[in-house]
């Protein structure tokens, strides 16, 4: 009988994987396995792992023909595991004495589903000092009682206390797993550490205090490493499989807000990193490989315009040369036309109707002005984004003061 499958993702750590098998075979008191898991390392990483294979039955290795990334790495050892318990770790940590012990007498005997713990911080190398804090992954508070998993995540967010910090910060069972399919989105590379669906489908899950892991920061990892476009695009990804999940399941309203509280967070770190990366032209595929996610990504994060092509090339031109541009409409239409706008940087235009409404005086962070404030103005484009049906009716006010040039919505 196998008690732990711990699984191990090594990509390029020749310099680290020794210290990390060394600090997991040395663990006493359970039965565990070592599933190392080389994600197409171009280092002598593989030639390691294979002398702790000759040397120790415990150590297995599963080998990526190409790098696939962490979370596919994982999966591929999940597939592997017989353990009743399932665990990850990270080739370049290590585990405290007696860790594994620890985890699985505190699993057992409140027959969790979850288990959480805290860990220590390091780096041997004093340039990373500012990308930590010794005791950043320690909880504010007690956990100790056993919770239903959405509960706890739930008073987690509420205490300000990290939530989804990182995998290797947990222990889970693998039955729960396999009948939750637990398994990680395919090929993030970035956020994949989430712990939101191991949570919310728990059962029994605790979090204890013990320091059980040692979490070093160093050259080339992911943390101390330049952000990259598709970092972006994981998170969309994973926002959305998120979604979904909760979505399946029922909650007290108070869950539910807190819930909506780590979404509202999530959300905030993509606009974020949308502004970073929004005038990257690099392509990435990976959304293209999630066409919901895709969709999703450009109508709300990108706020692409719902309107079929609704600004032609030599509108735009027309456009980008005119000395001012009006958009007469506040409404639906308006809306989209705007994003339209904004979607090819043009940004400096203005708003104006028939009649302003005293419940209505900004449109997009603009003030809306009445038609008649831009009267008598020379080179003022007029983009008209109301319905067709009011044509007469509009064209006749645009006539009447002095208003020449005019395009109507869908500007083609």
């Amino acid at each position: 009988m196998v008690d732990i499958s711990v699984i191990v993702t090594v990509y390029n750590l020749e310099a680290y994987v020794r210290s990390c098998l060394d600090s997991i075979l040395e663990q006493t008191g359970v039965e565990f396995e070592v599933i190392c898991v080389d994600d197409a390392s171009t280092d002598a990483s593989l030639h390691i792992l294979e002398e702790y294979v000759q040397r120790d039955s415990r150590v297995k290795i599963v080998r990526n023909t190409h790098n696939m990334g962490l979370t596919s790495a994982r999966n591929r050892g999940y597939r592997y595991a017989e353990g009743e318990y399932l665990y990850n770790i990270d080739g370049d940590d290590m585990l405290q004495q007696g860790a594994l012990l620890r985890m699985h007498d505190c699993a057992k005997e409140h027959n969790l589903d979850l288990l959480g713990f805290s860990a220590k911080s390091f780096s041997e190398e004093d340039e990373f000092s500012e990308f930590y804090e010794e005791d950043e992954y320690v909880r504010k508070h007690n956990y100790t009682g056993v919770y239903n998993g959405g509960e706890l995540f739930a008073l987690l967010m509420k205490n300000g206390d990290r939530v989804t910090s990182n995998r290797v910060f947990y222990l889970y069972r693998r039955e729960y797993f396999l009948s939750n399919h637990l398994y990680d989105e395919e090929g993030l590379r970035y956020a994949d550490d989430s712990m939101f669906s191991y949570y919310i489908t728990a059962q029994r899950a605790m979090c204890i205090p013990d320091q059980l892991y040692l979490r070093r920061y160093r050259q080339g990892s992911m943390v101390t490493s330049p952000m990259k476009k598709r970092y972006l695009e994981s998170m969309v990804v994973l926002f959305c499989a998120e979604m979904g999940r909760w979505r399946k399941l029922d909650f007290s309203a108070e869950v539910n807000r807190q819930i909506e509280a780590y979404f509202d967070l999530r959300l905030k770190e993509i606009n974020e990193f949308y502004v970073r990366f929004q005038q990257d032209d690099s392509k990435e595929a990976y959304l293209q490989e999630h066409p919901a996610d895709d969709y999703f990504y450009k109508r709300f994060i990108r706020q692409e315009p719902l309107l079929a092509n609704p600004i032609s090339e030599n509108c735009l031109d027309r456009i980008r040369q005119a000395d001012r541009v009006v958009l007469y409409g506040a409404g639906a239409i308006a809306t989209e036309v705007a994003k339209a706008l904004e979607y090819h940087s043009v940004i400096s235009y203005l708003v104006a109707v028939t009649k302003p409404e005293d419940n209505q005086q900004t449109f997009r962070g603009r003030q809306i002005k009445s038609i008649q404030a831009y009267a008598g103005t020379d080179k003022t484009l007029i983009l008209v984004a109301m319905s067709e049906r009011y044509r007469e009716e509009i064209m006749e006010i645009l006539d009447a003061n002095g208003f020449q040039d005019v395009m109507w919505a869908p500007l083609r």
